[in-house]
């Protein structure tokens, strides 16, 4: 089931929708509910391996290009061939758009230290099908019917295999591919943190982006993007090197991908075969979580874990008062079971 908060004083509204996630938040003019979805049957899960480094290549200086000056103008500027609702034609991203978008997350995973992943095409007719679905709709679905407008069976396979993200009004500000990404790592302070495990998988391997933003006939502007997390036409290799957890935040981490009353969240990365098998086995439920800044320990609440298959099969998050920017927390999880450790400690701030 899905939960909106929405109104007709609504100028625009900003959604999240990913594999996992329910609840809604909102303030001002704009609302972000995250739509509730079903957590998907376990299934083998690409792996990853680092992308090689290119040689830079010498290049022509390129001629100073106007940046766009209206919405639409910034949309257009996304593509080589433009989407149109009229007739269903979900457009061709730029290379350029979709580079920015690999390179942005493959450096929120290097803030993890997780292998870079790599670009998949065979995906991209799909993911776009599935974004020009939810813009024209104007709702967010990981099981769109063959009655939507626009529908695609691609487009549908796309919309359960992606993180999904969505806004659509009249006063609909554009948003950067980092942007949402920052609003899928963030999850509008949802407990549902399913967007974010799927970008910190360590056996996420590769992906595929499509969006697609345009002026529906009606003159209201939308936008949506879809990122493939799995179901990939192939598999990969078995990575390697990866880290023995990943926690959220980590290190110096850039506050526009953590707000401070979000979730905070904790993976142990006990097998390095797959998403499943000894991760799988590792569990939380007697552990306890202390977070320790300057002034002392600072109170945590709202503790869960859970072992289902949104990426890597372990979780635990919480949430704590009175964190600040610039300020560096020591975070310690003792008492975990089924892991190569039973006590985990690092630390993090919220830099910029």
């Amino acid at each position: 089931m899905s939960k909106w908060k929405c109104g007709a004083a609504l100028a625009a509204l900003i959604a999240v929708a990913g594999c996992g996630g329910s609840g809604n938040s909102g303030g001002g003019s704009a609302a972000v509910p995250v739509v509730s979805t079903v957590t998907p049957t376990p299934s083998p899960s690409p792996t990853a391996t680092a992308t090689p480094t290119p040689v830079p290549a010498a290049s022509p200086t390129p001629t100073p290009v106007a940046t766009p000056t209206s919405w639409s103008a910034a949309a257009a500027a996304l593509y080589d061939v433009q989407p149109d609702a009229a007739t269903c034609r979900a457009g061709t991203l730029k290379a350029s758009v979709k580079a920015d978008f690999l390179a942005r997350l493959n450096a929120i995973r290097a803030l993890h230290q997780l292998p870079a992943v790599t670009y998949s095409g065979f995906e991209d007719t799909q993911e776009a099908e599935s974004s020009l679905m939810m813009a024209v709709a104007k709702r967010l679905s990981h099981t769109p019917s063959a009655d939507w407008t626009c529908y695609t069976a691609g487009g549908s396979t796309a919309a359960g295999s992606s993180n999904l993200v969505g806004g659509w009004g009249t006063g609909l500000g554009f948003n950067s591919e980092d942007d949402y990404l920052g609003l899928w790592l963030t999850e509008g302070g949802s407990a549902a943190i399913g967007h974010r495990r799927w970008i910190l998988n360590p056996f996420l391997g590769k992906t595929s982006y499509g969006r697609v933003a345009l002026v529906l006939p009606d003159g209201s502007r939308a936008s949506a993007a879809s990122m493939r997390v799995f179901n990939f036409a192939a598999g990969g290799p078995v990575p390697t090197g990866l880290p023995a957890y990943v926690a959220y935040p980590s290190g110096d981490y850039p506050a526009r991908y953590f707000d401070l009353s979000a979730y905070l969240s904790f993976s142990v990365v006990a097998g390095t075969t797959g998403t499943f098998g000894a991760n799988a086995n590792v569990g939380f439920g007697r552990a306890t979580i202390t977070v320790t800044g300057p002034a002392g320990t600072l109170a945590v609440s709202d503790v869960s874990s859970d072992n289902d298959g949104y990426g890597l099969a372990n979780n635990v998050q919480w949430r704590v008062a009175g964190l600040q920017r610039g300020t560096s927390y020591t975070v310690r999880i003792a008492g975990v079971n089924g892991a190569p450790q039973t006590d985990y400690s690092y630390t993090f701030r919220i830099v910029g």
